[in-house]
């Protein structure tokens, strides 16, 4: 991917990108941390170690990858 023509060179459209990605994360993970309640658990269980049945497993991932 290339930058927009007459916006930079390509190391700092990069860069641009990367400060873009980091900012958005961080948001992201403010407001988990401000607002838990609002957000998804992802259960984490030792392979081999739980009891689900691969159709939950299914079932969750269906709906944490779906578009919103």
């Amino acid at each position: 991917m290339s930058p927009p023509l007459g916006r930079g060179s390509e190391s700092d459209y990069w860069a641009m990108i990367r400060a873009r990605i980091l900012r958005e994360t961080e948001a992201f993970l403010e407001d988990g941390l401000r607002h838990p309640e609002q957000h998804r658990r992802i259960p984490a269980v030792p392979v081999g170690k739980g009891p689900f049945p691969r159709g939950f497993a299914d079932a969750f991932w269906s709906q944490m990858l779906a578009t919103s």
